[in-house]
């Protein structure tokens, strides 16, 4: 891979990672200090010195929106994560997005709205998924689900490797896809209960889905070590 590979896999995740901070921007979300520890792990892959630093905004329809990222001693992006799960009171659909690059290219994209209520996402989220679909059609390369996925993700999930010549397109792809999710997660007025419950109740399945996620503890932990990967695991899924 040339220099010009790797400034190009840079400038698409970071048109994500501006994209996921626009949309902040948007709802008003208000940032939240991490603990000390959280903030910046430091890691080596392959031997050279990695960190993630991390950020945490909350408000409005979220009740956290938690953005990621690899970055190597160059400052050149290899990975973007954006999390964001809905508040207690809305119906919204938990957020994920995972970018993975730490070869040089882009091997795993993932982008979900998963459904918390049946109705709110047919006529919200999945119009959006269905249009990124559609983006990055002929660009990628499916990739088989894995188990824990197949109980919490919605139908409309992207999951999938991107051929190197495509990169730049699917990545400019996403971050339009992010930019434009702001009318997903506006302020809407409250739910009745049975609904909030229920939209709860599998806000928490899909958090022990992710949580039953052994290949990226696993990876995570080969990077950063296994305290800091379990710590990193409780913040974006807590138990």
């Amino acid at each position: 891979m040339t220099h010009q590979d790797l400034d190009a896999l840079d400038a698409g995740l970071r048109a994500v990672q501006r994209a996921a901070l626009d949309l902040v921007a948007r709802l008003g979300l208000a940032e939240v200090e991490l603990p000390p520890d959280l903030r910046r792990l430091e890691g080596t892959i392959r031997g050279l010195p990695v960190a993630m630093p991390l950020r945490r905004f909350a408000g409005g329809a979220f009740a956290a929106l938690t953005l990621a990222t690899i970055v190597d001693r160059d400052d050149r992006l290899h990975a973007v994560t954006i999390i964001g799960t809905p508040a207690d009171d809305s119906l919204a659909p938990i957020l994920g997005v995972d970018l993975v690059a730490l070869a040089g290219s882009l091997s795993l994209v993932a982008v979900d709205l998963a459904p918390t209520d049946d109705a709110t996402w047919s006529a919200t989220a999945e119009p959006r998924l269905a249009s990124l679909h559609r983006a990055t059609e002929g660009r990628i390369v499916a990739r088989r689900w894995p188990e824990f996925a197949a109980e919490v993700f919605s139908p409309r999930a992207l999951l999938a490797g991107v051929q190197r010549v495509h990169t730049s397109a699917v990545l400019e792809a996403i971050a339009e896809f992010v930019v434009g999710l702001a009318p997903i997660f506006a302020p809407t007025s409250a739910a009745d209960p049975t609904r909030r419950t229920a939209a709860r109740e599998r806000g928490v399945r899909w958090r022990l889905a992710e949580r039953r996620n052994r290949r990226e503890h696993d990876a995570l932990a080969r990077i950063f070590g296994a305290d800091p990967a379990a710590a990193l695991i409780d913040l974006l899924f807590p138990g």
